[in-house]
């Protein structure tokens, strides 16, 4: 992917009619959709953003999921993007339902897909997991939470890329999710929103469970959100089934 923001903001990749915008995990970045992107820009055009303080971004000064909306309708209105389809996964997904409710009524956001989210609400992390990943950066913890994430394995590659994007965040931004963002609940605005919006969970997800989904998020949502529900896949969908999840996100956004 072609980065073509200043300060490694984001990446745009192909140059079709229909705008992908895509909004990676905690411990992510815009590289982490690469190989999901690499399915899709034939027939899209792909905008990969790195979150404040992820994937060599600066981080913000005040963070708070408001602000980390912001930041990414900053970046799309410099690229002059008008019209798209708003992908968020993880932590993504929880800011984009955000920037979703800061849009309103605009209609720049065709539809929201929304990837194993965390929880409009509160994410419930138990406490020991979050004591040990606040122990950043930390190349061996950096690891482990790869391996607590996932079910199938990673190829070198996107194992790699999963380590090294944990262990180059900004450790500001590392501290202020765990401890602050995954907390701050948005639940309130996300009920009322009216666009078409599609959540994703795996049954076997270990991280934000399927238990969580349908008890944390789905409640938090306008009774119109659509679920889609798979198996045999951990939290890092694009890692472990990019295939997969490019041709579930096609079928998304063009239902035959």
């Amino acid at each position: 992917m072609n980065d073509t923001l200043s300060g490694n903001k984001a990446t745009v990749t192909g140059n079709g009619e229909t705008i992908l915008v895509f909004l990676h995990y905690f411990g992510g970045s815009a590289q982490s959709w690469q190989w999901v992107v690499d399915k899709l820009k034939h027939q899209y055009q792909c905008i990969a953003i790195n979150l404040p303080g992820f994937g060599g971004s600066p981080m913000l000064e005040q963070p708070s999921i408001d602000g980390f909306a912001a930041y990414v309708q900053e970046q799309l209105s410099n690229l002059g993007m008008d019209k798209y389809v708003l992908i968020g996964h993880s932590m993504g997904g929880k800011i984009a339902l955000q920037v979703a409710f800061n849009e309103g009524a605009s209609g720049r956001i065709q539809q929201l897909i929304l990837l194993a989210p965390s929880p409009p609400s509160i994410e419930r992390m138990p406490e020991d997991e979050k004591q040990r990943m606040l122990n950043h950066p930390n190349a061996e913890e950096a690891a482990t939470t790869v391996k607590n994430g996932t079910v199938k394995t990673l190829g070198t590659d996107q194992h790699e890329m999963a380590v090294e994007t944990q262990y180059i965040a900004d450790n500001n931004a590392w501290r202020w999710w765990l401890q602050e963002g995954m907390n701050d609940s948005i639940a309130n605005e996300t009920k009322g929103l009216t666009l078409p919006i599609t959540v994703v969970a795996s049954k076997d997800d270990p991280a934000v469970t399927y238990k969580m989904t349908t008890e944390d998020t789905m409640p938090n949502l306008p009774p119109h959100a659509r679920l889609i529900t798979t198996d045999g896949i951990g939290h890092l969908f694009q890692l472990e089934a990019p295939d997969w999840l490019a041709g579930l996100l096609q079928q998304i956004i063009e239902p035959k």
